[in-house]
C-alpha cells in the first residue's frame, strides 16, 4: 500500500510558500514514511529604475557575496527498543531572483525526514 499527502500553502503577505509532501509505504512488514518539506521566505526586496543600475548590482553581488552560505545537516537514529531508524536531511540556504528590475532575496530551508519500521516492531 502506498499513500501520498500534498499541502501548500502562502501566507497571507505573500513572503513565505511552504510546499509538504508525505509518501507512506506499507510493503510486506515494512513500513517506510517519508516527509519532504520546502519553505520559501522572501528577505528582501529592492526595486531598481534602471537597466544599467541593475547590472552593476550583479557585477557588485558577484564580487562581494554576503549571502549566507549553505548549510547542511544530516542525522541518522537508529532506536533498538522500538526498531525505528530515522534519517533526517536539511539545507538552508539562499539566493536572489531578479524579476521585471526587483530584486528578491529568497531564503529557504529544503528538509527530508525518512521513518522505517519494521515489521516486528509495529504497534499491536
Amino acid at each position: 500500500m502506498r499513500e501520498v499527502l500534498i499541502k501548500s500553502s502562502t501566507s497571507t503577505n505573500h513572503h513565505r510558500k511552504n510546499l509538504s509532501i508525505v509518501e507512506i509505504i506499507d510493503m510486506e512488514g515494512f513500513v517506510a514514511k517519508a516527509e519532504k518539506k520546502y519553505v520559501y521566505y522572501v528577505s528582501e526586496q529592492n526595486e531598481i529604475r534602471d537597466p544599467e543600475q541593475l547590472k552593476y548590482w550583479m557585477n557588485s553581488q558577484s564580487q562581494n557575496f554576503q549571502k549566507k552560505d549553505r548549510h547542511v545537516t544530516i542525522r541518522k537514529i537508529y532506536d533498538q527498543k522500538t526498531g525505528i531508524g530515522q534519517m533526517l536531511y536539511r539545507v538552508i540556504g539562499s539566493f536572489y531572483v531578479v524579476q521585471d528590475l526587483h530584486i528578491f532575496a529568497v531564503v529557504f530551508m529544503h528538509s527530508i525526514k525518512y521513518d522505517m519500521v519494521s515489521g516486528q516492531h509495529l504497534p499491536s
